[in-house]
């Protein structure tokens, strides 16, 4: 193989000033022990937009390369078939999917299950597999279609968008939260049954809200989520996987102690490797989401730049598929 391979490298220079785009790198900089992967694919995920902008905690040493989602296959056995890496440490403390190629543990490797190629792994990628997370999360919680309205914030994201879809896809009734109103058209295409803003939410101090939903997939954090609690009905459940509003919020415990509610915490960078083996399963498989062309927008890897501008502006929608050495259509 090449003894150099091409990235999209986030580096700092001496006086600070951070600097991203496609650079020339020896393989042998791939430091971590395990196997190597020739990547075809990868997305572009909040955590990546941090990092293409030297985000310091994200990226932990310079030069970097982002990309917490990989799809491809290995380099010593291609003929093996397709593969995909997501989360651990992939794009954050390891050089991730916008190089050529990625140098991981084996047991970060999972095959890509037959019903979805390379390319439609990293259209679901780490947003899909917290979509994923998120609903299961509901139905172990008890959650079914006849408990009511399922209210889904930052639904044009990754997340949001693809959680609608599987939401839709299982029966439930979607109620989408966005600050976005042309994208009403879109969110009800995806499955969504109707779209909410932001003050249809009734934000107030009060410390309980009228019950409207049944339960919630919280994809932005901040005090969306403490709104959310206050409005989730008897029994229900929120999962909560997101932080682009905000890391903190307040609140009281009355949603806890005089509805039931129950907040459930969604982790899909260190979750089990037996649980993302399931998961991936089914999202190539009965869960498979009816919509991933219609939510794929692709963009070359050495084009990013606009694309994280708009991701951290909170313009883009659906999810972006970044191709670093497959084929473009």
């Amino acid at each position: 193989m090449d003894a150099l391979f091409d990235a999209y490298v986030v580096d700092k220079d001496g006086r600070g000033i951070v600097t991203a785009g496609l650079a020339r790198r020896p393989v042998h900089e791939l430091k971590s022990p395990g196997a190597l992967i020739r990547v075809q694919y990868s997305s572009l995920n909040y955590k990546d937009a941090l990092a293409a902008r030297g985000e310091p905690g994200i990226v932990k040493r310079f030069p970097h390369v982002p990309g917490i989602d990989a799809a491809g296959v290995l380099a010593d056995d291609p003929a093996a078939g397709p593969v995909l890496v997501t989360g651990y440490g992939l794009g954050t403390e390891v050089w991730g999917g916008y190089g050529d190629y990625i140098r991981v543990p084996d047991d970060w490797i999972i095959p890509i299950p037959a019903g979805l190629r390379a390319r439609d792994s990293m259209v679901l990628g780490t947003a899909g597999l917290t979509a994923a997370l998120s609903v299961d999360a509901l139905l172990q919680a008890g959650l079914d279609p006849a408990r009511g309205e399922i209210l889904v914030t930052g639904a044009t994201g990754g997340v949001g968008t693809l959680a609608i879809s599987l939401l839709a896809k299982l029966g439930f009734t979607v109620a989408a939260l966005t600050r976005k109103p042309a994208e009403e058209a879109y969110l009800r295409g995806l499955g969504a049954a109707r779209v909410v803003a932001p003050a249809d939410g009734e934000v107030s101090d009060k410390a309980l809200h009228k019950a409207q939903w049944a339960a919630a997939i919280d994809t932005v954090g901040g005090e969306v989520l403490a709104d959310v609690l206050k409005a989730v009905g008897y029994g229900g459940a929120v999962a909560a996987c997101g932080m682009a509003a905000g890391t903190r919020f307040q609140g009281s415990v009355f949603p806890f102690i005089l509805r039931g509610v129950r907040l459930l915490g969604i982790d899909s960078v260190q979750c089990p490797r037996t649980v993302r083996d399931d998961l991936w399963a089914r999202l190539a498989g009965p869960w498979r989401p009816s919509h991933l062309a219609g939510i794929e927008r692709v963009v070359d890897r050495q084009d990013l730049g606009p694309a994280v501008t708009a991701l951290l502006q909170g313009t883009r929608t659906g999810r972006t598929l970044v191709v670093v050495t497959g084929e473009t259509v």
